[in-house]
């Protein structure tokens, strides 16, 4: 079966989700010197996955002059809350509207639940916008597949999660909606 849409990157792509290579690289291609994109590689990683920022505007180790010219070519959007259930035990769910860039493009939803236990804290995580697999006890199984999660959309769900619950993520479980081996290089690339 194949993807109901094929995914459209928009024109300003996230850099969430990329490596550190891959950030160095897209700086590259904006015309920071090589001399600068390490440094500057390893502030938008600690901004983006250990600050949480939403915005470049605050990550205020970089340069006014640096932000400016990040916002004219990149963002660093993740998905947006939809609807939140929270269980007896902790456990919440997620309905996360992921980033569209083109506004002829639906946006998508996907759902991520967080397990908390007194040890650690797990998040089940969605690698497709519906599945191919019909499994019966699935409720996913009943939709179409509509299109495989990008890397940033995918880890854009466990930076959400952790900002939600207020908590750090220690085991991820790739559950969620769709069959995470069908997306196998998108996922292996979030893993990483």
């Amino acid at each position: 079966k194949i993807p109901l849409e094929a995914y459209v990157p928009p024109a300003k792509p996230s850099l969430i989700g990329l490596s550190r290579t891959e950030i160095a690289d897209r700086l590259g291609g904006i015309g920071v010197q090589p001399a600068q994109r390490k440094m500057r590689t390893q502030q938008l990683w600690h901004w983006m996955y250990v600050r949480g920022a939403r915005t470049f505007d605050e990550m205020t180790s970089i340069s006014k002059d640096m932000r400016a010219q990040l916002v004219q070519h990149f963002t660093v959007d993740r998905p947006e809350v939809v609807a939140e259930q929270v269980s007896n035990d902790g456990t919440r769910k997620w309905l996360l509207r992921l980033p569209s860039g083109d506004s002829l493009q639906k946006a998508h939803e996907v759902e991520c639940v967080y397990i908390p236990e007194t040890d650690r804290g797990t998040l089940c995580v969605s690698s497709q916008v519906g599945c191919t697999l019909n499994c019966s006890f699935c409720h996913t199984g009943t939709q179409r597949l509509v299109r495989n999660l990008t890397p940033g959309e995918i880890v854009g769900q466990l930076i959400e999660a952790e900002r939600l619950s207020g908590e750090r993520v220690s085991n991820l479980v790739f559950m969620g909606m769709g069959e995470p081996l069908a997306n196998f290089a998108n996922l292996m690339q979030a893993i990483d």
